[in-house]
């Protein structure tokens, strides 16, 4: 496969590796795989861990701001999420989440933290239209920082998301939008009030723990295309 110019850059310049060395190569479909370098090319010779399933949960958060919300998508990822959704709550503070730029802090944390698969990352959209288009096989589970929910190991079941409210909580009006949506499930963190990216972690650390990670190996599949 040709690298890009950004690719290409950083494997000659920052890595300062040449003709005949070894890079491990992935693209979120066929696994990864040990390339040689070969110009501005790299081939693939040896396929190295097998795509996983891909079956993370979703987190919907409510954006923090830049720096912390960098922190948490890079966190996120390496947990093993599988869809980062941001969402515009009646408390949520501008700007807008820039999609384009989380993808980039997306792959740069795969990368470093050896995982094949990239989480998606949905465009910003209002509680509201979640709430009105949320699919009824997946349970949502709100992250109560009133302390009333259930347990969190008590409630995880695949498929399912996580939800994370903005600094200062959920008005009372969507708090009661949110536990009158019949797939709603209020859980509780603990007894502490945690910041938006300690939360949104706190709970996918717990699921990540809870998960097998097991996997069973097919070679049926080539190398990687693209």
């Amino acid at each position: 496969m040709a690298l890009g110019a950004n690719q290409h850059h950083y494997v000659a310049r920052v890595m300062r590796l040449g003709q005949g060395d070894g890079v491990r190569l992935f693209n979120g479909r066929d696994g990864e795989w040990l390339a040689l370098l070969d110009g501005a090319q790299a081939v693939c010779s040896e396929r190295l861990k097998v795509q996983p399933a891909g079956n993370g949960p979703w987190l919907l958060f409510a954006p923090p701001k830049r720096d912390r919300l960098r922190f948490l998508v890079e966190k996120a990822t390496e947990l093993g999420v599988g869809r980062l959704m941001p969402v515009t709550t009646e408390r949520t503070e501008p700007p807008v989440v820039k999609t384009g730029k989380m993808r980039d802090w997306v792959q740069e944390a795969a990368e470093q933290c050896g995982r094949c698969d990239l989480p998606e990352c949905a465009e910003q959209t209002s509680l509201q239209d979640v709430l009105e288009t949320w699919p009824d096989d997946r349970s949502l589970l709100l992250c109560d920082e009133t302390g009333a929910g259930k347990p969190l190991d008590q409630a995880m079941a695949a498929p399912m998301a996580f939800l994370v409210g903005p600094e200062g909580g959920f008005t009372p009006q969507e708090f009661d939008r949110l536990r009158g949506h019949e797939m709603v499930v209020p859980v509780s963190l603990g007894s502490h009030i945690l910041r938006i990216e300690t939360a949104c972690l706190a709970a996918l650390a717990s699921w990540h723990l809870r998960s097998s990670g097991a996997s069973v190996e097919d070679t049926s599949r080539g190398a990687p295309t693209s």
